[in-house]
């Protein structure tokens, strides 16, 4: 199972670093591979991102009407 808080930290940190109020769950998800905190899917890019987000496990998560997910500064 993946560590939800230390996911939720590792994408806080990138967005203060990045000085961005948000990131799509697919952008985010290429950051957490890239740091090898959790392996994204080739075939549909931030699903498993997605699936913690429709869990409720991702700090700063957050879905607009289009149905798109983003992670939010906190």
């Amino acid at each position: 199972m993946p560590d939800a808080a230390r996911i939720s930290r590792v994408l806080q940190e990138q967005l203060r670093a990045r000085n961005r109020p948000e990131v799509t769950a697919v952008e985010a998800a290429e950051w957490l591979d890239e740091a090898g905190l959790l392996k994204d899917s080739r075939h549909r890019p931030g699903l498993p991102l997605r699936r913690l987000l429709r869990a409720g496990m991702i700090e700063g998560q957050h879905q607009y009407p289009n149905r798109r997910w983003f992670v939010m500064l906190t």
